[in-house]
């Protein structure tokens, strides 16, 4: 028994930086919007105004589709963790080190004239989270 096929049409709005630099769904940020305490677990993410595209809804999002322009603001906040653990994964070339903890998280985003806003981020949650440093590619060692 096959799993049914996704619905997406309720979806209303598919926010995203598109494809346009020839990865997906990823866009550089600026150095100093993040913070991190190394061990800890603890940091941050800060971004405002950041130039995305409203797509409407995934399929037109991974169709390089017609879109609106839009910005997205945030802030993720990731608390300090106690359990470390290690990965290593010579079959796909990936090995991390990592710290296991919880995140909160508050955004907004305009596009087309409307404002979307989470509630404020102390009434978020997450069930899990993590920090690490991870090498893959050219920089795992063999």
């Amino acid at each position: 028994m096959g799993r049914p096929a996704p619905d997406f049409s309720n979806q209303v709005h598919d926010f995203d930086p598109g494809l346009d630099n020839g990865l997906f769904w990823t866009l550089p940020i600026d150095r100093n919007s993040v913070r991190v305490e190394p061990g800890s677990g603890r940091a941050s993410l800060l971004v405002s105004n950041l130039e995305m595209e409203d797509y409407f809804n995934v399929i037109n999002a991974l169709q390089d589709g017609t879109s609106n322009v839009a910005t997205a603001s945030f802030a993720v906040h990731w608390a300090s963790g106690m359990k470390h653990f290690k990965v290593r994964d010579e079959a796909t070339g990936m090995a991390g080190e990592f710290i296991r903890n919880t995140a909160t998280m508050a955004w907004s985003v305009e596009s087309a004239g409307q404002t979307y806003v989470s509630g404020p981020e102390e009434s978020s949650s997450s069930l899990s989270a993590q920090i690490g440093h991870e090498r893959n590619g050219v920089f795992f060692p063999h």
